[in-house]
């Protein structure tokens, strides 16, 4: 399940977005407290979105850190994406993303636990009963999957994003 840089995978992917782009949006909690702001999008061989990379901290004086796109809930008009169930003090104990980085699937499951555990709703996926070879990431819908109730016209992006690549 290899992982790519939305600007890698797609350079024009501005155009899907009709100029947009989430990376000029800022991450706050659902108790409105600012965590962050998105960095990166990273996606999978096929176009859809994962993870938004968010960096915290101020200035670029932080660290980057992973949030399936699941879990967050995009507000264009309002410039935010909020991440419900995670504190700004949670947040800060993530693991860092670095850039360079490739993203195994055995990490991959580390972040899963991490916030299944936030969320208060751990499923069987624990680093034991892990199956690199069958997992994907249809099987936690909640937190890959993308609904146009919680992410609005950014399922949309992804939609033309994976029809422009093609």
């Amino acid at each position: 399940m290899p992982l790519y840089k939305l600007q890698d995978f797609y350079p024009n992917y501005k155009e899907a977005f009709h100029g947009d782009d989430v990376k000029a949006l800022d991450l706050y909690t659902e108790g409105g407290e600012k965590i962050g702001s998105v960095d990166r999008v990273l996606v999978d061989e096929e176009g859809r979105f994962r993870y938004l990379v968010v960096s915290t901290g101020f200035l670029g004086f932080g660290k980057k850190i992973l949030l399936p796109i699941g879990l967050s809930r995009i507000d264009y008009n309002a410039g935010r994406v909020f991440v419900d169930g995670l504190s700004k003090e949670q947040a800060e104990q993530l693991p860092e993303y670095q850039e360079k980085m490739s993203l195994t699937p055995e990490q991959e499951n580390k972040i899963r636990i991490i916030y299944q555990g936030k969320a208060g709703n751990a499923t069987s996926t624990n680093e034991s009963d892990f199956n690199r070879q069958s997992y994907s990431y249809q099987q936690e819908p909640s937190m890959y999957e993308m609904t146009q109730q919680r992410h609005g016209d950014f399922s949309i992006y992804e939609e033309r994003l994976i029809a422009s690549r093609r």
